[in-house]
């Protein structure tokens, strides 16, 4: 009787095991297929993710080099229509105020005399020999190379650097402005007038400066330089 009463309570842990087992059969065939649903979902999505992504590069790609482009225009224009053609002018202004005193100061029987004494002669002595070869200088050489320099700013004044004139520039505009009244008072005899707006000095200084540094940055843009900029430039060039 005893083997009989324990048969049914086999019976039941046999039909347990099998339940368990069927439960775990189940379950492993529930996580394949949640898997090859999700393996299907992402081939089919894969396409889309890498055309999404190809449009993002390629725009983002178009857009720098369509960047880059424009600021090696916009620089090659500042060099070419303003900063070069400004640095010849004040140069050779420069040059040539030097070679005016330089020029007086080799004359027979003249002692020599630094740019600040031959000013100094000039304005206190209006028919004096300082005089008379500095309103020569002005009228041929000094005054028409200020009157280009000053043309140069005011047409190119939208390709400067920064958001405001340079002081100087205003300075050399309002200079040659002045010196057209000057020369024609002059031609009407009144040698003793000056203006009192004076040549800026350091524009010359400041052109080369300018003129230098904007050389440099072209450099770079168009990976002449050999800097680590210029090498990187060159690589995303090719991209």
């Amino acid at each position: 009787s005893a083997s009989q009463s324990g048969d049914p309570g086999r019976r039941r842990g046999v039909r347990g095991q099998s339940s368990s087992r069927w439960a775990v059969s189940s379950a492993a065939r529930d996580i394949a297929d949640g898997w090859q649903m999700g393996t299907d979902s992402l081939t089919t999505f894969m396409p889309f993710l890498l055309a999404c992504l190809s449009y993002i590069f390629t725009t983002f790609h178009t857009l720098r080099s369509e960047q880059h482009r424009n600021l090696v225009e916009r620089v090659g224009q500042q060099l070419q229509a303003l900063y070069g053609p400004l640095l010849a002018c004040v140069t050779a202004s420069k040059s040539s105020y030097e070679v005016m005193i330089s020029q007086f100061n080799a004359c027979p029987g003249k002692p020599p005399c630094s740019p600040s004494e031959f000013r100094t002669a000039v304005r206190n002595h209006p028919n004096g020999e300082e005089a008379v070869a500095y309103r020569m200088w002005v009228k041929t050489v000094l005054m028409p190379l200020s009157v280009k320099a000053a043309d140069i700013i005011i047409a190119r004044a939208d390709l400067l650097e920064g958001t405001s004139i340079e002081p100087l520039l205003l300075q050399l505009v309002a200079h040659v402005s002045a010196y057209k009244v000057i020369l024609k008072q002059w031609d009407q005899g009144a040698v003793e007038e000056f203006s009192t707006m004076p040549y800026p000095e350091e524009i010359h200084k400041w052109a080369s400066h300018e003129f230098g540094r904007l050389k440099r940055r072209q450099a770079t843009l168009l990976g002449l330089s050999g800097s680590m900029k210029g090498g990187l430039m060159r690589l995303a060039s090719k991209l």
